[in-house]
């Protein structure tokens, strides 16, 4: 049988069956999972076949289980997990929230791209300034993460209150990227790690700008700002590579 011809069939057994968006694309069931993974590790080069079967677990994906219950993804599977991907790395988006938009295209209550509506919305939501400091009522609502959860972190220690109990304009990044990783099997305590060796490394870079701070110049100080932006994104990179270097090591 041709490959239109298998297609043709498939779309008959299905016609009485609501398929999952993406619709547009092949729905048949022929990749298996490490093959899913290497067609998308040149975008995602961390992921890994456990991520995708804990997609899997919580409800993202649904690939087709043959009789010995294999799994085999079709090119729709493919590009609905790019979506998740996607949505989680550009969006800092938790799964719940994925979730729910992936319901809404697949019942066609949503026939736009999510990330097309989000765009429209984005100029809508008023994005905290430099500076700035944030009840935590207002960083639920930028967020959509609950008062309660965001109550937790701070308790853990992630997030800093100051004395009138608000947050940073940077706290809404905090709580997205925290709740990723409480989705991916983290816990808080492990969250905190990394709030521990920030906070050091974050003195370590005012220490090098303490000549152009001690200046008390407006502009020394614009200065002093851009030269710390610049000495925090090297120290991030650097952090990256470390962390993919001992896990490829590990894993390679």
């Amino acid at each position: 049988m041709t490959s239109a011809a298998k297609n043709a069939a498939r779309e008959s057994d299905n016609s009485g069956q609501h398929l999952q968006w993406p619709q547009n694309l092949p729905h048949d069931p022929q990749l298996k999972i490490g093959e899913v993974r290497r067609i998308l590790n040149a975008e995602f080069p961390m992921l890994s076949v456990s991520k995708i079967r804990h997609y899997e677990s919580v409800g993202l994906i649904s690939p087709h289980r043959t009789a010995t219950n294999q799994r085999l993804f079709s090119q729709a599977d493919v590009e609905r997990l790019r979506f998740v991907l996607r949505e989680q790395r550009d969006s800092y988006l938790p799964l719940d929230q994925i979730r729910e938009e992936l319901h809404q295209l697949d019942s066609g209550v949503s026939t736009e791209h999510p990330r097309t509506m989000r765009l429209v919305n984005e100029r809508e939501v008023r994005r905290p300034q430099p500076g700035e400091r944030l009840r935590v009522g207002e960083v639920a609502d930028i967020t959509g993460i609950e008062v309660a959860t965001i109550q937790a972190v701070i308790d853990a220690g992630i997030l800093q209150t100051d004395a009138r109990g608000r947050l940073s304009a940077q706290a809404p990044d905090v709580m997205r990227y925290t709740v990723m990783l409480l989705e991916a099997g983290f816990d808080l305590h492990q969250v905190r790690a990394v709030r521990t060796s920030a906070h050091s490394h974050a003195h370590a870079i005012l220490a090098s700008l303490a000549p152009q701070l001690a200046k008390k110049s407006a502009v020394e100080r614009e200065r002093a700002l851009a030269r710390a932006d610049e000495n925090l994104e090297k120290f991030a990179r650097l952090y990256r590579a470390l962390l993919a270097e001992d896990i490829e090591v590990s894993v390679r």
